[in-house]
């Protein structure tokens, strides 16, 4: 009886995440290069093997692979990349990979992301313009062009599924492993002039929304129900016989 309760509890907190997981999602559908999230699940075996039973547990959140569309801006700092691969940027906890390629030039000529930190090329160094020398022009491979000379590249690198381990901010994330420098003219291409909106899908998250509200109520009918029987049984036992 004990334990249909205890895996009930443990499927909430699951479904729990999944909860807060679809809200941030939603919250984010119209952030830059943000990629929707998904919630991967673990079975926990009970310390007691002989109970033989397995509990729900949560693993891993993933994002999607999918990607969101191009939407023109006519910003020249303003870049973003058709087909797999991240830029890369430094943070204070060490590189983290993003689709968002809003871009700025600090005073001493320094490329930055859209909050502020380093955008590294493909040796995953600090990208450093003339900031007092024009435009950029960012070719489809990355290579930076100021006054028809080539300044620096863009790196773009490819991540193995499942090397994405959190999320650091909105559209960023870190890896278990450093990424690896997409070669130029293959399947990835950096489109200037652009930013890739958000992949999340707000109707399939409403409906994944209610399948999992459904079921949280539902392990709370069985909690309940079980919590009466126990209650049903304690009573009878604790009758007097006749």
């Amino acid at each position: 009886m004990q334990s249909t309760v205890y895996v009930a509890l443990a499927a909430q907190r699951v479904m729990q995440r999944q909860l807060d997981t679809i809200a941030n999602n939603v919250a984010n559908m119209n952030t830059v290069g943000f990629r929707a999230e998904s919630v991967n699940f673990d079975s926990l075996v009970s310390m007691n093997e002989a109970d033989g039973i397995n509990f729900p547990g949560i693993g891993k959140t993933s994002p999607s692979p999918v990607q969101g569309t191009l939407d023109r801006t006519g910003n020249s700092l303003d870049i973003a990349l058709s087909g797999p691969g991240w830029f890369a940027i430094e943070t204070p906890q060490g590189v983290a990979y993003t689709r968002d390629g809003r871009l700025s030039i600090d005073t001493f000529g320094e490329l930055r992301s859209i909050d502020n930190y380093p955008v590294l090329d493909a040796s995953q160094a600090p990208i450093v313009v003339n900031p007092d020398g024009g435009d950029l022009e960012i070719a489809e491979d990355g290579r930076i062009r100021q006054n028809g000379r080539v300044v620096g590249n863009i790196g773009v690198f490819e991540l193995p599924k499942d090397a994405i381990s959190s999320r650091f901010e909105n559209a960023a994330f870190y890896s278990t492993v450093e990424g690896q420098p997409i070669a130029p003219g293959g399947k990835t291409k950096v489109s200037q002039g652009f930013v890739e909106s958000s992949n999340v899908d707000p109707i399939a998250q409403m409906a994944h929304l209610i399948t999992v509200q459904r079921y949280f109520e539902s392990l709370n009918a069985s909690i309940k129900e079980s919590e009466d029987t126990l209650g049903r049984t304690v009573r009878e036992i604790g009758e007097p016989q006749r």
